[in-house]
């Protein structure tokens, strides 16, 4: 018997969790398959923490673990000091947990020499389930008319696929129809959830992808003919991605007339001194400011993950407009909120205080900036792919530019995610490390 099987079994129980996860009605509380789910992943976690424990901080990536760990026990002792309710905070503590978890399952699971497909592959077919499971589930089962639905369309995956994208586009060696498929799956739900900032993301995990193959050529690690290589994929990739908007119109063409409303008619937009969108972060982040100093000393510590709450009242007229049309119903709504704000950036300073906005940029700048430069040690491994060894910094590249309008920890696959992106590079540093004891075997490993 394999001794890694059971270790093995976890690890792809983990990362398949979440495949079904939905967002849930607000005010619901989550459904019993919800639960179900969050159970089997905590379960599947902790199993492999067992399994690796000796294996959990062996450096470099040992130290996120190690650093994002005492971050979370921070957060409970705020979360005290402020008198959040448990309930409230351990809700909110969700994603930041997943992202601890994430990190502590690829870590073990690199260092104890399971193969990085075996992270990758099950993210991958949980991602792509994901995604067709919430549209699913949104238009047929939630009832939500296509002319209405937005956000519950859209998985927490959706950076990571177009990041896999990207990767794959500008680095892989073969057309790279997985990642052709992925990313024309994360396409259809940006299309047809209405979403303009995936043009953001789209353009951030260009960017990162640009990045990546300019260093690997420094490196010489690129092969001759790769650029010609390179643009027969890019045509083939831009026709495809093409072709499937427009049969997205052609299929619902509600979508294209939504496309145009949200871009040049968005309603209430013409009683609004802004788009609406972004009234509802300056709604929050002035409330933010204003519960943070009534008591001063907050602005160090923070309130607490779950702290409530609420949107400043001299917005309240004009979103009112964009959401309700009833300005009474609108002050009920959002007088008393528990969940995360719109903004990561906002909310980690109003949960967590200046520390805690230094802890987020700290986790992703250190995520991001180490991604890029362990790509370095690719000439030490040449059977290693290139476009895996790029796939955390252009997938964090993604989640970076996500997170200037939407904040990833409203749901808890979205820690979930996070985490392993993070925590992925671990898998090229063992690469290095077992080709330096045993150069024989590293192309049977890690090709």
């Amino acid at each position: 018997m394999n001794p890694r099987l059971p270790l093995l079994i976890c690890v792809w129980t983990y990362c398949l969790s979440w495949a079904f996860d939905y967002r849930a009605a607000e005010g619901s509380g989550g459904s019993p398959l919800q639960y179900l789910f969050f159970a089997i992943t905590l379960a599947s976690a902790l199993v492999v923490i067992l399994l690796g424990f000796r294996r959990l901080f062996i450096l470099p990536m040992g130290w996120l673990t190690l650093g994002w760990g005492a971050y979370m026990v921070s957060s409970l002792v705020v979360a005290l000091v402020n008198h959040v309710e448990f309930v409230w905070y351990f809700r909110n503590s969700i994603p930041p947990l997943l992202l601890f978890t994430s990190l502590c399952v690829t870590q073990i699971a690199a260092s104890s020499g399971l193969h990085w497909k075996h992270v990758l592959w099950p993210m991958l077919i949980a991602s792509v389930v994901n995604v067709f499971w919430r549209i699913f589930y949104a238009l047929f089962m939630a009832g939500i008319p296509l002319e209405k639905v937005r956000v519950e369309l859209l998985s927490p995956c959706l950076p990571f696929l177009m990041g896999y994208l990207f990767a794959g586009l500008a680095l892989s060696r073969r057309v790279p129809w997985l990642a052709i498929f992925v990313g024309s799956v994360g396409t259809l739900s940006y299309v047809l959830s209405i979403t303009r900032s995936a043009v953001f993301i789209l353009g951030a995990a260009g960017v990162g992808a640009v990045m990546a193959l300019w260093q690997a050529g420094r490196l010489r690690v690129v092969p001759r003919g790769f650029s010609h290589t390179k643009m027969v994929h890019a045509a083939v990739v831009s026709g495809l991605l093409l072709l499937i908007m427009l049969l997205t119109a052609a299929a619902f063409p509600v979508v294209i007339e939504r496309w145009t409303e949200r871009l040049f008619y968005t309603a209430g937009g013409e009683q609004s001194s802004a788009d609406p969108s972004a009234l509802t972060r300056f709604a929050e982040t002035k409330a933010f400011i204003h519960l943070l100093n009534q008591e001063p000393i907050t602005w160090v510590y923070g309130r607490g993950l779950g702290f409530p709450y609420y949107w400043d009242e001299s917005f309240a007229p004009e979103l009112a407009e964009y959401t309700y049309g009833n300005e009474d119903e609108f002050r009920g709504y959002t007088a008393d909120i528990r969940f995360p704000g719109h903004s990561i950036w906002t909310y980690a300073i109003f949960s967590g205080g200046a520390i805690g906005g230094l802890v987020y940029l700290g986790i992703f700048i250190i995520s991001t900036v180490g991604a890029f430069r362990s790509a370095r040690f690719l000439r030490f491994v040449p059977d290693y792919p290139m476009e895996t060894a790029y796939l955390p910094f252009i997938c964090l590249m993604a989640f970076l530019s996500q997170s200037l309008t939407f904040n990833p920890f409203i749901e808890r696959a979205g820690g979930l995610v996070l985490g392993i992106v993070m925590g992925f590079p671990q898998f090229l540093y063992m690469a290095v490390w077992q080709a330096k004891r045993n150069p024989a075997a590293l192309a049977n490993h890690f090709g």
